[in-house]
């Protein structure tokens, strides 16, 4: 097996002042492997040290976890598939049996505490970044935290994730919030007053 030796550098956050350390770590991967490395860093416009970086924080974030939360990948176009044989209600309802304990169990193993800050690491990271369920962005104001995610499943999966996200907040924080949709996002509305 040929290999080339690859050293890059991990950056980890160190303090609560935002300071950032890294650790220089020294890998030795397999030649092929360096290769498709930098095609990929060069074609993304990045270094391979970035790449790298977050392909670990990925591993660390979610796919250390992913078989022992019995999760699988799905093709969006299948998911879409199923979810189009569904009327509108069913589609919502869907939603609601899927958030109700599901989220909760993998929030408390992933976590191993429900909290609010937990929860929205949750939705934005393993239903959207790694969950491949639509973009997150989120507003605070005095009143409100504003999520917005932007979908590509069409209505019905509007349906499907307004009462995916209905039953998830009401199951882990008891929390009624207000949900919007339109074809291709879903907003979420969180009183901070409460």
């Amino acid at each position: 097996m040929v290999t080339n030796s690859y050293s890059f550098k991990i950056c980890v956050l160190s303090n609560a002042m935002g300071v950032s350390s890294s650790t220089v770590r020294s890998f030795r991967i397999d030649k092929s492997l360096s290769e498709i490395l930098n095609s990929e860093a060069e074609r993304m416009g990045i270094s391979v040290n970035a790449m790298i970086n977050s392909v670990l924080k990925q591993y660390a974030e979610f796919t250390r976890f992913q078989s022992k939360l019995d999760m699988l990948i799905v093709n969006r176009e299948v998911f879409k598939s199923l979810l189009c044989r569904l009327n509108d209600d069913e589609a919502y309802n869907f939603g609601l049996e899927m958030g109700k304990d599901i989220p909760n169990d993998t929030i408390l193993f992933w976590k191993k505490d429900i909290t609010f800050s937990g929860v929205l690491e949750y939705i934005e990271k393993i239903v959207c970044t790694y969950g491949y369920m639509g973009t997150y962005d989120e507003l605070n104001t005095n009143e409100y935290k504003i999520i917005v995610i932007r979908h590509r499943l069409e209505g019905k999966g509007s349906k499907f994730l307004s009462g995916f996200f209905k039953s998830l907040l009401k199951q882990t924080l008891m929390i009624d919030a207000n949900i919007d949709v339109t074809e291709y996002s879903v907003k979420i509305k969180i009183s901070l007053l409460e």
